[in-house]
């Protein structure tokens, strides 16, 4: 499977949660279908400078916890 095809099943996947689960499921989903949108846009080379943020953010993270290599990243 590649990213986008990742990116598109999680997004249904959380789409339909929204649809059939509550409301401590639909804040969850939420969260979940920001970070997706955003990567997608990123992927496709239409990020916003939120969602670049968001991705350069996470990837710090990810480098410092040592599961990204530094000078790399985690959706190229």
């Amino acid at each position: 499977m590649n990213l986008n095809d990742l990116i598109e099943e999680k997004l249904n996947s959380y789409a339909q949660k929204i649809v059939s689960g509550g409301s401590k499921t639909d804040e969850i989903a939420v969260g979940e279908i920001t970070f997706y949108i955003a990567l997608r846009r990123v992927v496709n080379g239409k990020g916003t400078l939120q969602d670049l943020g968001m991705m350069d953010a996470i990837n710090d993270t990810l480098q410092t916890l040592g599961l990204v290599e530094e000078g790399k990243t985690f959706y190229k």
